[in-house]
């Protein structure tokens, strides 16, 4: 379990330049990319970069994430800061951290908001945000400003993570304080998520989730029909820490997060043609039987989840001919990778500040898994499917 340490004392202030606020609410201008290497535009469609971050200077510090883009979804830097008066889920917002996708913090579903921290080692990585503090805010509130950050984390560690948490504070690296209460910076006290809880975590809906709570879906998640993250421990208004994994994930992949080369095998199918959109994932590969597992089939020419009845045959050639359509084997089914962070962050005319930093950090499993974790995570995959088959056919 990552340690939950808050420092209270004024002086953490003096990590960044500082000037009196005098009248209004401060708001969020821009990512400063002080500590980040940059990465190239992107103009044809399928090229892509990175904007790497550092844990100090560029020249001589060590880095642990990069922001990924590419085109023609997003494009360099890969994350910004928009200044937009909006409501979402009737909550009131200033503006967004979003990826440089073109789209607006009020974009429609599936426009590109997220953007893509891909993290690359384990150490913590730091995001730096410049501040206004003298400017008012778009929104009604006359208490602060409030700006919902889209983030999307991607394990590309080569580790499982066994627990994530994001802290609010300021500098970078081993200059990193952590905020002190009533500083005028918080994660915002706003009702984004299920239970109206003011921060939660999501692996993607295709691989966790049930269409029938959710207008933008049609079809359940592959793996269950129920969503899985991280639970977050909201009560520090400056931290947000992971206390464990709820849903069908931690059951089916040993309880941890898993890093995307340890992922196991799919069998994908672009039902809709269209390239801008995700494929459906339609089957996984069990290493331990040496079969692919579909828990969907075909119907009519539409995708159909079978998570009671899986269909189990040796290779992508029969089920293109049993489903009459052409199939693309991807070597790792990449969302299980992926991490959705849902919060907003809180600047009230308390704050004085020029900058402040946005940390995640991670914790690694105490054993890592072995270079074959992927022959073994098959095995586990089916036992956990049986489990949840079981657990359903019982409440039926």
């Amino acid at each position: 379990m990552i340690t939950r340490i808050k420092l209270k004392s004024a002086l953490l202030m003096t990590a960044v330049a500082c000037l009196p606020s005098l009248a209004g609410a401060a708001t969020i201008t821009s990512w400063d990319t002080s500590n980040v290497d940059v990465g190239d535009p992107v103009v044809a469609d399928g090229d892509n970069d990175a904007s790497v971050i550092y844990q100090g200077d560029p020249a001589t510090a060590t880095s642990n994430a990069q922001i990924y883009y590419e085109a023609p979804e997003a494009d360099t830097p890969g994350l910004e800061v928009q200044q937009l008066g909006y409501t979402a889920q009737g909550e009131s917002f200033d503006g967004c951290i979003l990826a440089t996708s073109g789209t607006t913090c009020d974009g429609p579903f599936q426009s590109g908001k997220r953007f893509k921290q891909q993290l690359t080692d384990t150490g913590p990585v730091d995001l730096v945000f410049n501040v206004d503090p003298d400017a008012n805010g778009l929104s009604d509130s006359t208490e602060g400003s409030v700006y919902q950050v889209f983030q999307r984390l991607v394990n590309l560690t080569g580790e499982v993570i066994h627990d994530v948490s994001v802290e609010l504070g300021f500098g970078v690296g081993d200059a990193f304080q952590q905020s002190a209460d009533n500083d005028g910076l918080s994660f915002a006290n706003v009702a984004l998520g299920p239970n109206d809880l003011k921060a939660f975590t999501q692996y993607p809906f295709g691989l966790f989730g049930d269409a029938s709570t959710n207008n933008n879906f049609t079809l359940d998640g592959f793996f269950d029909n129920a969503r899985s993250g991280f639970t977050l421990d909201t009560s520090d208004e400056d931290m947000l820490v992971s206390t464990g994994i709820y849903g069908a994930y931690a059951g089916l992949f040993g309880g941890a997060w898993l890093s995307q080369e340890m992922a196991p095998a799919g069998l994908l199918w672009d039902d809709d043609g269209d390239v801008t959109t995700d494929a459906l994932v339609m089957a996984w590969f069990d290493e331990e039987a040496g079969l692919w597992e579909a828990l969907r089939t075909v119907v009519d020419g539409e995708a159909v989840s079978i998570l009671d009845d899986p269909i189990r045959k040796a290779t992508l050639e029969e089920f293109e001919a049993l489903w009459g359509v052409s199939l693309e084997e991807e070597p790792f089914i990449e969302d299980l990778a992926n991490l959705n962070l849902n919060y907003g962050i809180f600047l009230s005319d308390q704050f004085a500040g020029n900058n402040f930093t946005l940390r995640v950090t991670t914790a690694v499993a105490p054993i890592p898994l072995p270079a074959s974790a992927a022959f073994l995570l098959g095995g586990l995959g089916v036992l956990g499917s049986m489990r949840l088959r079981k657990a359903r056919k019982a409440t039926a």
